[in-house]
């Protein structure tokens, strides 16, 4: 039976699939250590998104077949997160990759985001990168990555980002073509024996066309695409992040809650981890503002991450992250919230 339905050697690698089917635990016990013995600990191993203390949250991170879903308002952060996590997780180990799909932007505006978060994460002082840049040393003509490279303030990250250049994937997905068939045929065909995990982050969900013409309602077609994706970690094995959109009374919420995403029950359902993105000037209590201004002004450049959903340990957990939104930069650790939030459900302001 084991031959049939569990994982063999010959199948090493993130990209094991278990066959569907019975097995009993000295079975699976026993394949398990099998992976182990083949040095195949690490596909089994959490996988740390960078940012501390969710990290701990998580348990370490995300496991094989995990899909974490992050949602929350315009322009709060949500794919300075996605993208600053594919870089962590591709430049901690080379035997990470990690892929991200993109419907909003093409891959020379996702690179050059990466250029000036690689050089906001050297300690980059007043010549920080940043798009303008980018674009008036491109325009220098020919050789614009060659330039970078040999000017002194930007060698560095250069140096750095090539690193693990080879091991994060940036795919320009399209509204109308790419489904979530077509992400896992492009996910398999990166398929190396050297990698051992893989994370996959798609931004964002609601974005992917879907094949099924019959589902009418965005609901049906959220739970289908939710699904879907869902179904393509577990089969994979590998870690999947989706960005999501809100729907149309949660953009008018003083505070997003996973229960305003598009389509939320099904993602409420179907994801391990739901995070929410606020920013904390939006979301502290009154109090905290009317009685020391600068304080409050300072908020605005501090996001609120709040953990609404965790198979792997605790929720209702509130963490605050700086945000260097000019650079694509959110500082990596973070600590609890100590003031208080607003709650619609329970706080009336």
């Amino acid at each position: 039976m084991a031959s049939e339905v569990l994982l063999t050697s010959e199948m090493s690698g993130v990209w094991q699939q278990e066959a569907p089917g019975p097995a009993t635990v000295t079975e699976v016990m026993a394949n398990v250590e099998a992976q182990l013995a083949n040095g195949d600990a690490a596909r089994l191993l959490p996988l740390p998104t960078g940012f501390s203390p969710l990290d701990e949250i998580l348990n370490g991170g995300l496991r094989p077949g995990e899909l974490l879903v992050m949602g929350g308002p315009f322009g709060v952060g949500k794919t300075i997160f996605g993208l600053q996590v594919a870089r962590n997780v591709a430049a901690s180990d080379p035997a990470n990759l990690a892929i991200y799909v993109c419907y909003e932007h093409d891959r020379m505006h996702l690179l050059s985001r990466l250029l000036c978060l690689e050089n906001a994460l050297q300690g980059a002082g007043e010549n920080a990168l940043t798009l303008r840049r980018i674009t008036e040393l491109a325009g220098m003509g020919s050789h614009g990555m060659g330039r970078l490279a040999q000017t002194p303030d930007y060698a560095a990250t250069m140096a750095s980002l090539k690193r693990y250049a080879d091991r994060l994937v940036l795919v320009k997905a399209s509204g109308s073509t790419s489904t979530v068939q077509q992400i896992e045929t492009w996910v398999r065909g990166l398929a190396t024996p050297e990698i051992k995990r893989a994370l996959l982050v798609v931004d964002y969900l609601q974005k992917i066309p879907i094949d099924r013409p019959f589902l009418e309602s965005e609901e049906e077609a959220t739970t289908y695409v939710a699904q879907g994706l869902k179904e393509l970690a577990i089969s994979l094995g590998i870690r999947l992040i989706a960005l999501v959109a809100s729907d149309r009374p949660g953009l008018q919420s003083r505070r997003m809650r996973m229960t305003d995403f598009r389509g939320s029950s099904a993602l409420q359902y179907e994801a391990d981890v739901g995070l929410v993105l606020n920013n904390k000037h939006a979301i502290v209590s009154r109090e905290h503002l009317v009685y020391n201004l600068m304080q409050a002004e300072a908020m605005k450049n501090w996001v609120v991450m709040s953990v609404e959903k965790n198979r792997a340990g605790r929720t209702s957990v509130d963490m605050e992250y700086a945000m260097d939104a000019a650079h694509f930069h959110m500082l990596t650790e973070g600590r609890f919230v100590r003031e208080r939030l607003i709650d619609e459900k329970v706080i009336r302001e």
